[in-house]
Parts: structure tokens; C-alpha cells; sequence
């Protein structure tokens, strides 16, 4: 059975007041009063109930991260950058998954508001900022990372989606391609409408031809069955291009061209983004833009922290990172 505050006190021969007060000011105890209570508390291997103690003290010294797919590579590297800066701030992290789900996404938000968090960082589906404004007049205070939403009272580490798309379909239109077949969700993704944008912007004038493959999710999987589409078609109506919305689509779609003897970049030349560390492992290395993922959490930690130290500090920060192109062998040889 698990020892409560009522068994320490008795071991202890002091009040349940008297416990409390160990646990939560130690320093309006007396040594030998704080002696009987620690040696009661070993004896007894007692585990004090944080969630309780926070709820009586009304907030944690707890924040939650929010990630739009976990599974994917890019937010492994974010959460490891948010991760380090929190930690080393003395906080606690709580991590959750949205799945691209924007129901759940708010399900999320709403979980860890009631669980107490002092501050949200969130990679979002769609436009969370209006629920986070709301969060912030009652003293939560929340990061989002990626793309940009104008607010007086939620801080923004800004990545340029559509600048990153700008870079891929300037690189591709320069190596001659004049039929780019861009794969991703953009009707339910906020970041990969964004890079498809900028694909558009880049083509525009050229007489280059886009065209769009949906997918389901981000996966590998979602890009084998987006090469199985396009090796459909008949060959000369075949994309000489390929942007895919991250690179875990973009080695989907390289796995299923190279399985049916399709020349990359010879016949087929592709993008992927996020540049992960599979980007450059996989069988032809792939061209990707880099989206710096460890850079961006630490900097969406340190702007929450800020947040957390000076409340009354207007307006939050802003970071803004910008897109780089890495050129791989998946377009290089073309």
C-alpha cells in the first residue's frame, strides 16, 4: 500500500500540516523537525503526488509541447531542441501528439490547460493562435513554430515555408523541368500549402506546369503510393519533376521510381524537405530543403522561458529562420 502525508506525519510524530510545509517550505521548519519528517519519509518510501500539489497551488512548473506528427523524423530533432532548453531551465516537459488531426489538436490545448501548464509550444495543423490568445488571458503562454500568425500575445519561432518552395521550384525550373508534379497535403496542412505556394510563385512566368498528387499523411508509405500514381500515367505525360512536401514522402516516391526502373534524376528529378538524416542515407542522395528542426525548438524553448520569467513583456518574441537548399544527387546529376 502507498504511504500518504497522514502515515509520514504519524511515523514522524508531527502534524499532516507539518509534512506539508516539508515538501512545500521546508524553510519554516526547524532542522530537527525536518530530520523526523525526511527520516519518515525514507522509511516509509514515500512519493509525494506532485499533480496533487500543483492543483492545490493553482500552476505547475510544467510546460507541454504539441507536435503535429511525432512519427515524423523533422519533430524528433524539434523535440529534442525544446527538450534541452526546458530541462536545463528547471522545468518539466509534457509532449503530445495531434496526428494531424485538428480535433485533436485542440483536444491537446485543452488537456494541458486543465492539467495547469504555464506554457504551450505547439507545431500547428492549422490557425491555433485565437484559442492560444485566450490561454493567454488566463496566463498561459504559448510558442507556435513555422509558419507565421500575427499576434500581440503568442511568440512565434518562424520558419519560411514558402520561401523553402520558392528554392525548390527555382532549382528545378534552372535544371530545365517544365512539368513538376508536387506531392503532399495542402488541403489540410498549413506548412506543405505554404511550400506549394511557393512552388507556384517560382514557376510563374515560365511555362512550367504544376500539378498536384494528395497524399494521406507524411510517410513513406504516402509516397510509394504517390510514385505508383504518377507511373500510371503514360510516359510522355509523366512529371520530369518531383517536389515532395517532406522527405519522408520524397524517399517513398524515390523507392517506388527506382523499383520500376525509373532514372532519378535522369528522367525524373526530386526534392524532398526537412533535409533529415535519411535524406542523405538514402539509396540516391536527396536534394531537400533544409528546415533547421533542432534550431527551431531551442529557440521556441527560449522565447517560452522569456515568456515565463517576465509575463508582463510586450510584445513576444519573434525569430525568423530562414530556407536553404541542399543539393543532392537526386537532382544534381540532372
Amino acid at each position: 500500500m502507498t504511504a500518504s502525508v497522514k502515515d509520514v506525519a504519524a511515523a514522524a510524530g508531527v502534524s499532516s500540516s507539518t509534512v506539508s510545509n516539508f515538501l512545500n517550505h521546508p524553510h519554516m521548519l526547524g532542522e530537527s523537525t525536518r530530520e523526523k519528517v525526511r527520516a519518515a519519509i525514507e522509511q516509509l518510501r514515500f512519493v509525494p503526488n506532485e499533480s496533487a500539489r500543483q492543483l492545490r497551488a493553482g500552476s505547475s512548473k510544467a510546460v507541454a509541447l504539441i507536435l503535429l506528427d511525432a512519427w515524423l523524423p523533422y519533430f524528433n530533432e524539434l523535440s529534442r531542441g525544446v527538450e534541452e532548453v526546458v530541462r536545463e531551465g528547471g522545468w518539466s516537459l509534457f509532449f503530445s501528439n495531434s496526428n494531424r488531426d485538428s480535433a485533436q489538436e485542440l483536444r491537446n490545448i485543452e488537456m494541458f490547460e486543465k492539467h495547469r501548464v504555464q506554457g504551450i509550444i505547439i507545431s500547428p495543423l492549422g490557425d491555433v493562435v485565437p484559442r492560444l490568445e485566450q490561454l493567454a488571458d488566463r496566463g498561459i503562454r504559448s510558442v507556435t513554430i513555422g509558419p507565421a500568425h500575427a499576434s500581440t500575445t503568442v511568440a512565434s519561432a518562424l520558419f519560411d515555408d514558402r520561401g523553402g518552395g520558392r528554392l525548390a521550384g527555382e532549382h528545378l525550373v534552372a535544371l530545365g523541368r517544365d512539368r513538376i508534379t508536387f506531392v503532399g497535403d495542402p488541403e489540410r496542412i498549413v506548412q506543405t500549402a505554404e511550400r506549394l505556394a511557393g512552388l507556384e510563385d517560382a514557376v510563374t512566368g515560365t511555362g512550367t506546369r504544376v500539378s498536384v498528387v494528395p497524399t494521406r499523411g507524411l510517410s513513406i508509405e504516402d509516397g510509394l503510393e504517390a510514385a505508383a500514381s504518377v507511373l500510371t500515367l503514360p510516359t510522355d505525360e509523366r512529371p520530369n519533376a518531383i517536389f515532395a512536401a517532406n522527405d519522408m514522402v520524397a524517399i517513398g516516391v524515390l523507392t517506388g521510381l527506382l523499383r520500376h526502373g525509373v532514372s532519378v534524376p535522369r528522367e525524373i528529378a526530386l526534392v524532398g524537405f526537412d533535409d533529415v538524416e535519411q535524406a542523405h542515407q538514402s539509396l540516391v542522395p536527396l536534394t531537400s530543403v533544409r528546415q533547421p528542426g533542432y534550431e527551431l525548438g531551442r529557440a521556441a524553448g527560449e522565447m517560452l522561458l522569456e515568456q515565463l520569467t517576465d509575463p508582463a513583456a510586450t510584445p513576444p518574441a519573434r525569430k525568423e529562420f530562414p530556407a536553404a537548399l541542399v543539393v543532392r544527387d537526386s537532382t544534381a546529376g540532372a
